[in-house]
């Protein structure tokens, strides 16, 4: 991978970025001494409030992904990328507001959303979501997000710079636990809004606005450029804009979400903390979405050389921010990555310390016991987070997978298990939810393995006869297997678990 410099940083920028390091380092060490056990460490004493809530829930669910994945599209396609992208997630999030302060109350001694599936199915399935889970919070995407981010300021290797983003989260998530990770994500949520405000507002007027812009557009593309401000555009087709909006609903299943859930003060607190976040997503997803048709009017109009899509953002920025602001605007954006990837080493930590081993193999542990196994299983997941970092090569490739495996494996089940008027029949949660584990792994090894890699779509294809399977439609293939499995089961079971709530 090429190692050339894309945005050079003055010594002013790397001051900034010095200080934002050691004060969240410092943080992560302040709340390693103050943790009593599990509870504190994993669940912050169940004592969050609306304002702390809103600041990790916005912050959580936005990393480089968000980043690097709308700025590419929207360089080639325009404001399609919000549309297609953005607004999906958005609604799931409306719904979240409606549906978390029911778990809250149905479960009010919660930990984690596989936990549900222990509850009213067993153990198979309990271990079954619990796996996908896992899988899920692998920080794959925000490892390769700081690799690259690494290079395009420093220059050092891609994997150099994966394997110390890496060790700085694992760290940090190691000591400090989620009130480390809550108060952390606040900071960073603010950093993270302000500079990505800053850079659109900056660069927009610089660049002369918006007849200016479109001149770049013009001068890039070769031809009219007004299809960068129409909802459809380019290459997405129907069947994709539907296997990316179906990918939305992982935010049904989110693991993170639900621990913050479980870890609320009561279910209003959370009630208003999704409410107050809505507008916040929109709003970052929206300045994405410009910055990244920024990038490639700048382009057109020679203001900065011609990069790949998702470095324009980062070669719009350095051109336009002054010295210590631009320092400001790199620290927002590793707080995107940090954000997004110390929650989730910890939810996956929770997998292996509360659901496997408290919940499998060692009922009796004490609070810390589990926090041990919960800080052996966060160094789990970042050995396997940079395994497929070097695995998967395009960002969104993760994503789908990932979205693929928790929403087969996980939905379904849980909310059956929570919704439904009759108690559940305990087959129908362990069919639907190994099936949809193993059928879902089972596709990404098919399809990475013996499908045909297009260059120009940069998807994997498998071809049955005359059709095209694309590895992207999984989603769609195995979701409606999944539900089918669940119904049929449900009806022909027999044997319930007892519900008694949060026993």
């Amino acid at each position: 991978m090429d190692t050339s410099i894309v945005v050079s940083l003055h010594v002013l920028d790397w001051i900034v970025i010095a200080i934002y390091v050691v004060i969240i380092l410092y943080i992560g060490y302040y709340f390693s001494k103050r943790s009593k056990g599990f509870d504190d460490y994993f669940m912050a004493g169940r004592d969050l409030n609306a304002p702390l809530l809103v600041g990790t829930l916005v912050s959580t669910f936005y990393g480089l992904d968000t980043l690097f994945g709308d700025s590419e599209v929207a360089f080639f396609e325009g404001i399609s990328s919000f549309f297609a992208y953005a607004l999906p997630y958005t609604a799931l999030y409306a719904v979240m507001a409606f549906l978390s302060p029911v778990f809250k109350e149905k479960f009010p001694e919660g930990t984690t959303m596989q936990e549900i599936a222990f509850k009213r199915y067993g153990k198979t399935a309990g271990v079954a979501s619990s796996i996908a889970s896992f899988l899920y919070s692998t920080n794959t995407m925000e490892m390769m997000g700081i690799g690259f981010l690494l290079r395009l300021t420093t220059g050092m290797p891609f994997w150099v710079g994966t394997l110390i983003g890496a060790i700085f989260v694992t760290a940090f998530t190691w000591m400090g636990g989620l009130w480390a990770v809550t108060i952390t994500d606040f900071i960073q949520f603010l950093i993270m809004m302000v500079t990505i405000g800053l850079a659109l507002v900056i660069g927009w007027t610089a660049m002369g606005g918006y007849e200016n812009i479109m001149v770049g557009l013009e001068n890039f593309v070769g031809e009219d450029a007004e299809y960068y401000f129409q909802i459809g555009a380019g290459y997405l087709t129907p069947w994709l804009l539907l296997v990316y909006s179906v990918t939305a609903f992982a935010v049904l299943a989110e693991p993170a979400f639900f621990q913050r859930i479980f870890a609320s003060a009561g279910p209003k607190e959370v009630k208003k903390a999704f409410t107050a976040g809505i507008p916040m997503w929109l709003a970052f997803d929206w300045a994405v979405t410009f910055l990244g048709i920024m990038g490639a009017a700048a382009i057109g109009l020679a203001i900065i050389p011609e990069v790949v899509p998702n470095e324009a953002l980062f070669a719009v920025a350095g051109q336009y921010l002054p010295a210590g602001v631009l320092g400001l605007f790199i620290a927002g954006i590793f707080s995107a990555a940090m954000s997004t990837a110390d929650s989730y080493f910890l939810v996956a930590g929770g997998v292996i310390g509360y659901d496997i081993y408290k919940g499998v193999i060692n009922p009796d542990a004490d609070q810390k016991q589990t926090e041990r196994m919960t800080k052996i299983g966060v160094l789990i997941s970042a050995a396997l987070s940079l395994a497929l970092a070097f695995f998967f090569e395009r960002i969104l490739e993760v994503w789908v997978f990932q979205a693929t495996v928790i929403i087969t494996t996980c939905i379904i089940p849980v909310y059956f298990g929570t919704f439904s008027k009759k108690p559940p029949k305990k087959i129908a949660g362990t069919v639907a939810t190994v099936f949809g584990l193993i059928a879902s792994v089972i596709w990404y090894i098919w399809t990475n393995f013996f499908g045909v890699y297009d260059e120009e779509m940069e998807v994997y294809i498998v071809k049955i006869g005359d059709v095209e399977l694309w590895q992207e439609y999984g989603i769609l293939i195995i979701t409606p297997i999944v539900l089918i499995l669940y119904l049929i089961f449900n009806k022909l079971g027999k044997e319930t678990m007892e519900l008694k709530g949060d026993e």
